[in-house]
């Protein structure tokens, strides 16, 4: 990676672990704040406006969350 690569790779990975990764008192690691739901259509209709992404529960530890994050973990490595 270019110099300039390697420093904003540096700075998005510190951003992602400072927003959204939270260790409590016993060293338990959680991922907060993911989007719970990411399906569309079904039943009730899910039609993927702003509104319904903006109005859909966020939770700790949700699999796409969590696999992205191992994903950009793996790549900071």
């Amino acid at each position: 990676m270019g110099r300039c690569t390697e420093k904003s790779r540096a700075r998005g990975y510190q951003g992602l672990l400072q927003e959204f990764v939270e260790m409590d008192a016993n060293g338990h690691v959680d991922l907060k704040n993911v989007c719970k739901v990411a399906g569309l259509g079904g039943n009730p209709y899910r039609d993927g406006s702003y509104a319904y992404y903006t109005s859909t529960e966020v939770v700790n530890n949700d699999p796409k969350g969590v696999g992205a994050f191992l994903l950009a973990a793996a790549e900071n490595e």
